[in-house]
């Protein structure tokens, strides 16, 4: 399930806007082994591409280290990119 899938269902359950929702950050949850609830957290970020759709990784790093650009290697695009766009990489298989 990628951000967009998971913004665009909470926001259609709680009628509240996509930008709301994206504002607010939802993410996935994983049960522990011990039964206990906590949040993924892997370093990286990804953006879905404008042009084709896909998961495009712009950095393995923290958020400080996210690049200015964004480029697809699927459809040969650079673009810039707001920071609602960007997501966790533990939720997508980037390109």
């Amino acid at each position: 399930m990628t951000q967009l899938q998971i913004d665009r269902a909470v926001a259609r359950r709680t009628g509240e806007s996509l930008d709301t929702v994206r504002a607010l950050g939802f993410n996935l949850m994983t049960e522990t082994d011990e039964g206990d609830s906590e949040f993924v957290q892997d370093d990286g970020y990804c953006l879905d591409c404008p042009g084709c759709g896909a998961a495009v990784a712009l950095t393995s790093g923290p958020l400080e280290t996210l690049p200015e650009f964004a480029e697809c290697p699927g459809c040969d695009a650079v673009y810039s990119y707001a920071p609602h766009e960007v997501y966790d990489a533990a939720l997508a298989v980037c390109a």
